[in-house]
Formats: C-alpha cells, sequence, structure tokens
C-alpha cells in the first residue's frame, strides 16, 4: 500500500479518537444535566471550573454538532437543497446560540448588579454554559430533521437548567432569589425569541 495513504490512515484514526473521546465526554455530561440537573448543580456548587475549558470540551464540540445537523438538514427544508440556503440557516444557528450564550452573561450580570448583589463573570459564564445543553442537544435532533420542529419546545428545559444553577450560584437570599431568577429569564428569552422570529422570517422568505 501507499506510504502516504498508510499515513493519512494513521492520521484519521488519531482524529477518530480524538473525537470520540471528546464526545463521549460531551455524551456524559448532557446526560447528567439533562437527566438529574439538580444533582449536578449541587456538585458544581463547590467546583471552581475555567470558563474557557467548559467551552472548548462541551459547548463548542455540541455547537459544532448543531451545525452539522442545520446545515445537513438542508436536505430536507424545501424542495431541493441549497448550500447557499442551508449556509443561511447555519449563520441564524449561530447568531441565535451567541444571543443566547453573550446575551445570557450580559443581561444576568447588569440584573444581578440592578438588583444590588454582585458576581463574578466567571460564574455567569459556567451558568450560562451548562444551561444551554439541553436546547443545543434539541437543536441537533430539530436541525438534522425539521419537520420535527415541535422538539423544540423541549428546549424550555434550558430555563428549569438555568432556574436551578442561578439558584445554587447567584447571590439572592431566599426570601426573592426566585422572583429576581425568572425576570432574568424572561429578559433573556425576549431576546432570543424576537431575534429568533425575525431571522426565521427573513430566512423563510429567501427559502
Amino acid at each position: 500500500m501507499n506510504p502516504h495513504i498508510i499515513k493519512a490512515n494513521i492520521k484519521l484514526q488519531e482524529v477518530y479518537e480524538k473525537l470520540k473521546a471528546v464526545y463521549l465526554q460531551v455524551y456524559a455530561v448532557s446526560k447528567e444535566i439533562i437527566i438529574n440537573p439538580i444533582e449536578f448543580w449541587r456538585k458544581q456548587k463547590d467546583i471552581d471550573e475555567n470558563p474557557a475549558a467548559i467551552l472548548k470540551s462541551l459547548v463548542f464540540p455540541l455547537l459544532a454538532a448543531v451545525l452539522l445537523a442545520v446545515f445537513l438538514g438542508g436536505f430536507f427544508r424545501g424542495d431541493y437543497f441549497g448550500v447557499g440556503i442551508s449556509l443561511l440557516w447555519v449563520t441564524r444557528e449561530i447568531i441565535l446560540l451567541s444571543i443566547l450564550y453573550f446575551g445570557g452573561v450580559f443581561i444576568t450580570r447588569e440584573l444581578v448588579r440592578r438588583f444590588g448583589y454582585d458576581v463574578e463573570i466567571t460564574v455567569l459564564q459556567k451558568l450560562v454554559s451548562y444551561s444551554l445543553v439541553p436546547h443545543m442537544v434539541v437543536s441537533v435532533v430539530t436541525g438534522l430533521l425539521p419537520f420535527f420542529f415541535f422538539l423544540d419546545v423541549f428546549g424550555i428545559y434550558s430555563l428549569y437548567v438555568f432556574w436551578l444553577g442561578a439558584r445554587k450560584l447567584l447571590p439572592f437570599p431566599k426570601e426573592t432569589r426566585d422572583k429576581y431568577i425568572i425576570r432574568i429569564m424572561a429578559a433573556t428569552w425576549a431576546v432570543f425569541a424576537v431575534t429568533s422570529l425575525l431571522l426565521a422570517k427573513i430566512l423563510i422568505g429567501n427559502d
């Protein structure tokens, strides 16, 4: 066999093993967050994690899966598969997830301050990153199979995960924490919902 082919096969095998390890870890963490979020946040409360590490090991791999699913889902969206249209839907997904992440961190920080408290940005990044997991998992399914769009409703489970995490990580007193957390969630998802509808309207018009 050609030595270049052998070398390429070895390289591909190495890449496969690395990706396999990454996505097995993503699966394990995602499963724990979705199945037992209460226990997950109980353990996370006292763990000091680097937000960049969470992005690298969990959020970015999930994002890659979502974008690939949305792109391939173009085969089932409309009467024909258009690379341009699929890329537009991928762009929409990137914008929406960016709003959920950066908007979630920013809005939470500003509202926490407005309520008279302070919290480290790293704590907010951790809270938002893990809370995005259910939404992203559902997005993989609905992105690949757009006719299952009704499953998007299960992405709301991310709100529950956020609520549980915020109760553990944010510095609110028990008497008022749920009221404050609900306001934060409402503000973040209002921005997300409006942006999502506007982008969908634009893209459907070009489909």
